[in-house]
């Protein structure tokens, strides 16, 4: 995996309304979108290239899980991402006016990208959706990524435009810097995706909702070379969790209130529905690197 979108979209985006964004907005030519992992060379020298862990073709995105309340997660963003050889998708949360967070994966290679906030129906030109279009040299990965075992896997989307807050739009709380690794704490992710491994996909928000596992229980799965005190693990017994096209989004927990906790990274090659941990950069492990990328 990594997860980008599977299917191609054969989707014609109405012309924008009067309040969309103006001359930032462009219309989403829905049938470019590609795979991203699929793009020659795209996992040349990682160990994705010949390790179990490489994702499968074959899965899809959220799976398991229900559509969301509309607007219920107003902090979810869409991202659509221009690649020199392609097209492809991932999500991210909006952290304030300015900025988007996303995984670093999400940002390597790419040339502009184009980002949703407020979307329910991704499909759609809807009024509460704005859309903004950055290019890549508004875009920062941390330093200390390493795409060859997918550590920090972190990034930030500099908005030129700021966001303009309401009832559709509202930053994710990230969680505080501290010594809670929330295990056994119930998670939500977010994403648009297929409902199952190979099924069709879903234009509008879902989520799922999935225990966090203790650290120790995911390294037996992907060993301590990818899971450290900077990633999270969730439980996707009875198939149950995020796939391609999640990359970025954000994980949730509610401890007095919904902060994020977590960055979508990666699954298992066996599929999005084979009961194998999902795993999450952790945010809290990155808050000074935040910080520091605001702006």
């Amino acid at each position: 995996m990594k997860l980008f979108i599977l299917t191609i979209f054969a989707v014609a985006v109405a012309s924008a309304v009067e309040n969309y964004d103006g001359p930032e907005y462009q219309p989403i030519d829905w049938s470019r979108v590609v795979p991203v992992h699929e793009l020659p060379g795209f996992w040349e020298g990682t160990v994705y290239e010949k390790l179990a862990m490489k994702p499968n073709p074959r899965a899809s995105r959220i799976v398991g899980g229900d559509e969301v309340v509309p607007h219920s997660h107003p902090y979810q963003a869409y991202l659509l991402l221009q690649l020199l050889l392609g097209t492809s998708a991932c999500g991210g949360s909006v952290i304030s006016e300015t900025v988007v967070l996303t995984a670093a994966h999400c940002l390597t290679n790419v040339r502009t990208v184009t980002m949703v906030a407020g979307g329910h129906n991704i499909l759609e030109v809807e009024a509460s959706q704005q859309r903004r279009t950055v290019e890549a040299v508004n875009l920062r990965i941390h330093p200390e990524y390493s795409r060859i075992n997918v550590l920090n896997d972190i990034g930030t989307i500099l908005l030129q435009t700021a966001l303009t807050f309401n009832q559709f739009v509202q930053p994710s709380t990230l969680e505080p810097a501290s010594t809670n690794t929330f295990v056994g704490f119930t998670s939500q992710a977010t994403g648009w995706g297929r409902v199952a491994d190979g099924g069709a996909t879903s234009a509008v928000l879902r989520g799922v909702d999935n225990t966090i596992l203790a650290n120790s229980v995911c390294a037996e799965v992907y060993g301590n070379v990818a899971i450290n005190n900077a990633t999270i693990c969730i439980d996707t017994t009875g198939g149950r969790g995020v796939c391609n096209g999640d990359s970025g989004g954000p994980l949730t927990v509610i401890d007095g209130q919904r902060i994020q906790v977590g960055i979508a990274s990666f699954v298992h090659s066996s599929g999005c529905q084979s009961g194998i941990p999902h795993v999450f950069e952790r945010v809290a492990a990155h808050l000074t690197w935040l910080n520091n990328n605001m702006s």
